[in-house]
């Protein structure tokens, strides 16, 4: 058994300037290096793990991630922070693709305009992704999912993801128009969803299974066990009190009825489809 984490971070607050995590941040305001994820999973089936940017239009982070990966086996793809509107996107996209280990991008949204994700030069940057079989995952939050289906239609051959179940507000209680919202999304054939970052939604300092279980349910109504898949959020799930093996039990504990074929899905095959991992 050898299962897929489809998403964790790694950083070095001296290599690269980061707008977060931020020196507030106890918990994650330290360096974050592959030998900590490594010995992280040992408690797990995982052995393999997709990295996902930490910096917006920064090549460089996704290029020491994948020099990286020469000595540490258990990166095998890597998602990266381009800037979708440069005039250069081409030209970084011919460098970035000579390294298989290059699967695509995100753009975190935080750090936008709420209507970056409908912008003409951003659509013309997907569909430079799209046209190259390339990945984006779609980092979102509830008030941003209105905006999904009318970009989404106008690019039906490039696969999406939807990071952390874009984000529900858990701690609250609120299923709505979140429910709605994320099942119209996935009612498109080309778009995916991780299961992770649950607990950063819940309340960090007392959240419990339950909370999470109508979410769950819900998406994996909505996608199909063949369209989820894992992913950790490590380390950002150390903020709810998380070591890396209570995120991977949380998901294995909500869902105890899945046939073993069906987590092989959800815990391997689905990521390795979606990022065309080398396994």
């Amino acid at each position: 058994m050898a299962y897929v984490d489809t998403h964790f971070h790694i950083w070095e607050l001296d290599r690269f300037e980061y707008s977060w995590p931020t020196k507030n941040d106890k918990t994650l305001f330290k360096n974050f290096q592959i030998e900590d994820i490594e010995e992280a999973v040992k408690a797990t089936p995982v052995k393999y793990a997709v990295f996902v940017q930490c910096l917006n239009n920064k090549p460089e982070e996704a290029k020491w991630v994948m020099e990286l990966a020469k000595n540490h086996s258990i990166i095998k793809g890597v998602v990266a922070g381009l800037d979708l509107t440069s005039t250069d996107l081409t030209k970084v996209l011919d460098d970035m693709q000579k390294n298989q280990l290059f699967k695509g991008c995100r753009h975190i949204l935080d750090f936008e305009d709420e209507k970056w994700i409908t912008r003409e030069d951003v659509f013309q940057g997907l569909k430079v992704l799209e046209d190259r079989g390339l990945t984006f995952d779609l980092l979102l939050r509830p008030h941003l999912l209105k905006y999904i289906p009318d970009l989404i239609r106008r690019l039906p051959k490039l696969n999406f993801v939807v990071d952390h179940i874009a984000k529900p507000y858990v701690k609250d209680g609120n299923m709505s128009p979140w429910k709605e919202e994320i099942a119209a999304i996935a009612e498109f054939p080309n778009v995916w969803c991780k299961i992770s970052g649950l607990v950063n939604e819940g309340d960090l300092n007392n959240w419990k299974k339950e909370d999470f279980q109508p979410y769950v349910d819900h998406v994996i109504r909505c996608f199909g066990i063949g369209r989820c898949m894992y992913g950790s959020d490590w380390p950002v799930c150390s903020q709810a009190g998380c070591k890396y093996v209570d995120v991977y039990s949380l998901l294995n504990d909500l869902l105890p009825s899945l046939s073993d074929e069906d987590k092989e899905k959800l815990f391997k095959e689905n990521g390795r489809m979606f990022y065309s991992l080398q396994l």
